[in-house]
């Protein structure tokens, strides 16, 4: 009897049901599906309703506490649209909420082919439809949709726009409202258009729009009164819901076929043609005339770039300016032109032709490629007038003063590298926590020895707890005899715990795997990650094969571990007698420095380069090194890489008169210039780029131990801190340690980098085929704004802001 009384309670915890709005409807009509569950959410399974296609509306939820009783319920709305005419079933909906289930009731829906008897007309329908239903990729269609109505309506709108599945759409600005008859009947129609473009074969379908809107009803009030009622403010007409189904468009996608010609595909599809003209075509050598090149067309006009132009490069130089593009979205799709501009300078007379310029493209019409190209161009191009120069300057005559001549640059070069070994010595800044931490050393002291000694007192590091356990391990290994299971297990766990600490982790064990990728971080020599992985390989293998191992065998294992301890422990080993170790890493450097400089002397500039630069990236940071590796490449005429060493030379050691003569010289060669622009800060904290980082790190911590000793003195002796000489302390360490605190924020905030591509074509998206916004050049400085999948968002001036490749642009 207790059971039969409690099972109901259990069983019947929730429950759930269906309502539909109507339950005849064409097949330009929708039902809508509402699914109420009491009890609170839960997870309905509608993949049983296969005759409709099922969009979600949402949900709602509602908590009612009434009369000491309390109510939960959630409610699901969806709009269902037939895919066929019939008769058909709703299946019972299932709901599951935690862990018991419920299902709805079946519901039958009839779907006729008309709502409407034979003959009659009907009031309210949609149309949707494809200019073109066969397309290539990247040929555009404009689809239609229609609605029709011969009735008074409200409120309408979209309840389920189309959904363009693996197609690109944009709707134009403005819908269309016009009046159309048809079979005596006269329709008001509003009409929407979007743009379409496919972006790969395939069959696609636009699925239909769902449209809603409100049937203004007719009055039932006595017409006598109309003529005094009729007015808008009296109103009081009823409406009536209503919802409309467009019909899907099939739409097929073929690729574009294989270009077999000998120029080469612009990527352009639709309809185009190409211009060429000059400003003048008469001019003098050292004259500059403007060459514009104007692309015009209906299709991806706004992925159009410059052809190839074959011109004599000895003969002209040649300047890009930004690309303008005007477009417009009409009802045939994109149109309008791009226009290219080149300033065209002739350096001797004589008469030349620029070529004509060719354009291929795939013509929708006539599905085939179309080659269009331009006139070619004469141009005649007379001597310049020259200026005539004295060979020597005159004697002065008798009785005249002396002329005094000006001073002029004859020639222009750098200065020279520098050969001493100290550009192989280290000049890394302070990392920024410890700075924070010698920073506030002294407050810590000034406020007492207890909290200093909390502050010092920290927990050893990964590294050296990792190196404590491989030792405990090695001593286990040494006390356990060789045939215990015990013995190879401490011995694995003694490399692991080695290799761990090289990587500064902590952890219990090590895959080999794991091992190598840590080595190899830890910039170990290739050849002792083979030794002490093949050591770990042979002790795993020993271990888990089931076979003893005989003492020798066991002692040669003991001993290569403590071997590969001292190998990678090189920092415990005073005498450095085990492989390689710092003293010979610093010769390696020190040998590949002094074969640079050979190199460099013998006029194998990019060689000597690239000798320094293998240097710097065994974590060598050093003003001199970088200054060399800037030398080198601008001597190989390399002015992209020039500049971005020079510039983080400059980082490290921002006076130098050699390093700023050179980077100088190097910028005068650069060909984008932008124009210089005040920052308040700058101004502000002048000197924060006349002295090395490092430099006013020191002087910061330098400053904050004069004052708390200053500070901690005068509480001593109880007398006012902040006198005359406390706050000018307090105020020059306040100043430096603000110069410090912006460096950092410079430096983590505002990136830079360094174009080293000779010339980077800056777009507005990350593919080749965004739109070109401008053209930037070798050693051009940029700030980098965002980094995303192998790009690099640049901004070289106001208003000049685009994407390039992580590779043409390096950050300094």
């Amino acid at each position: 009897m207790l059971l039969l009384a409690v099972l109901p309670a259990i069983g019947f915890c929730f429950e759930v049901t269906a309502h539909v709005d109507k339950t005849r409807i064409s097949l330009e009509d929708s039902v809508f599906l509402k699914v109420e569950v009491n009890g609170g959410k839960a997870d309905l399974d509608l993949s049983m309703i296969k005759d409709f296609k099922v969009i979600s509306r949402g949900s709602a939820s509602s908590y009612n506490y009434i009369n000491g009783r309390s109510e939960k319920k959630a409610t699901y709305q969806f709009v269902l649209i037939p895919l066929a005419q019939g008769t058909f079933t709703i299946p019972a909906i299932k709901a599951t909420q935690k862990g018991q289930t419920a299902f709805t009731r079946e519901i039958i829906i009839h779907v006729s082919e008309q709502a409407v008897t034979k003959g009659e007309a009907k009031a309210v329908f949609a149309r949707s439809e494809v200019t073109d239903a066969d397309l290539v990729v990247g040929q555009q269609a404009v689809y239609t949709l229609k609605f029709f109505t011969s009735k008074r309506l409200s409120g309408l709108g979209f309840e389920t726009p189309p959904k363009f599945n693996g197609l690109s759409s944009k709707p134009f600005e403005k819908e269309k409202n016009y009046t159309l008859t048809l079979n005596g009947i006269l329709y008001q129609v509003t009409q929407v258009n979007y743009i379409i473009v496919p972006a790969m074969p395939g069959k696609f379908t636009i699925d239909p729009a769902v449209l809603i809107a409100n049937i203004m009803m007719k009055s039932k009030r006595d017409p006598r009164f109309d003529s005094f009622f009729n007015d808008s403010f009296f109103s009081s007409g009823s409406s009536k819901p209503l919802r409309v189904v467009s019909n899907p468009v099939e739409i097929e996608v073929l690729p574009v076929p294989a270009y077999q010609g000998n120029g080469k595909f612009s990527g352009l599809v639709g309809q185009f043609d190409i211009e060429a003209k000059m400003d003048q075509t008469h001019l003098k050598a050292g004259e500059s005339a403007t060459l514009t090149i104007q692309i015009s067309g209906t299709g991806n006009i706004m992925d159009a770039s410059l052809p190839e132009m074959d011109m004599d490069q000895a003969a002209f130089k040649v300047y890009d300016d930004n690309p303008v593009e005007t477009i417009e979205l009409t009802e045939n799709g994109y149109t309008g032109v791009k226009i290219f501009k080149k300033a065209i300078v002739p350096v001797n007379p004589g008469t030349y032709e620029i070529k004509p310029i060719e354009l291929t493209y795939f013509d929708v019409e006539k599905q085939t490629y179309q080659l269009v190209s331009t006139r070619p161009i004469f141009l005649d191009v007379m001597p310049s007038e020259k200026l005539q120069l004295a060979t020597a300057p005159l004697p002065p005559e008798k009785g005249n003063s002396i002329v005094k001549q000006e001073v002029t640059i004859v020639n222009k070069d750098i200065l020279e590298i520098k050969e001493s070994l100290d550009s192989l010595k280290n000049y890394r800044e302070m990392d920024p926590f410890l700075f924070i931490i010698c920073l506030l050393i002294p407050a810590f002291l000034f406020s007492g020895v207890k909290v200093f000694a909390q502050i010092t007192g920290r927990d050893i590091s990964d590294e050296k707890r990792m190196q404590e356990k491989a030792k405990h391990y090695l001593r286990q290994a040494e006390k356990t005899d060789t045939q215990d299971e015990g013995f190879l297990g401490n011995l694995y766990a003694c490399l692991g715990a080695i290799v761990l600490s090289k990587g500064k982790r902590k952890g219990e064990a090590v895959t080999i795997q794991e091992a190598r990728t840590i080595l190899t971080d830890a910039t170990v020599d290739e050849s002792q990650i083979i030794q002490i992985t093949h050591l770990l390989e042979t002790i795993e293998s020993v271990r888990f094969g089931g076979r003893r191992i005989d003492e020798n065998k066991a002692r040669q294992l003991l001993s290569k571990t403590k071997q590969a301890m001292k190998l990678i422990c090189l920092a415990l080993v005073c005498s450095g007698v085990f492989f390689a170790g710092p003293q010979k890493a610093v010769a390696n450097s020190a040998d590949t420095f002094v074969a640079g400089i050979k190199n460099y002397r013998a006029g194998q500039f990019e060689k000597a380069a690239q000798q320094f630069e293998t240097i710097a990236q065994n974590h060598v940071k050093n003003p001199y090194l970088f200054y060399n590796i800037a030398n080198a490449y601008l001597k190989a005429n390399d002015i992209g890489r020039a500049i971005l060493w020079y510039q983080r030379a400059k980082v490290l050691l921002p006076n130098d008169p050699d390093l700023n003569f050179n980077l100088a010289y190097a910028t005068s060669l650069v060909t984008d210039k932008k124009e210089d622009t005040l920052n308040i800060m700058e101004i502000l904290f002048f000197w924060d780029s006349l002295l090395p980082a490092r430099t006013i790190q020191i002087t910061a911590i330098f400053c904050s131990f004069i004052f708390f000793a200053w500070a901690a003195i005068r509480v001593v002796k109880k007398q006012k801190v902040f006198s005359g000489t406390g706050i000018l302390l307090c105020t020059l360490f306040v100043l430096v340690t603000a110069v410090t605190c912006v460096n950092y924020y410079k430096r983590s905030v505002h990136v830079n980098a360094v174009i080293v591509r000779a010339q980077v074509a800056v777009r507005s998206g990350m593919a080749d085929t965004s739109t070109q916004l401008f053209s930037l050049h070798a050693g051009t400085t940029v700030r980098v704004k965002a980094q995303r999948n192998g790009y690099l968002k640049i901004m070289f001036s106001q208003g000049k802001v685009g994407w390039v490749k992580t590779g043409e642009a390096v950050i300094i």
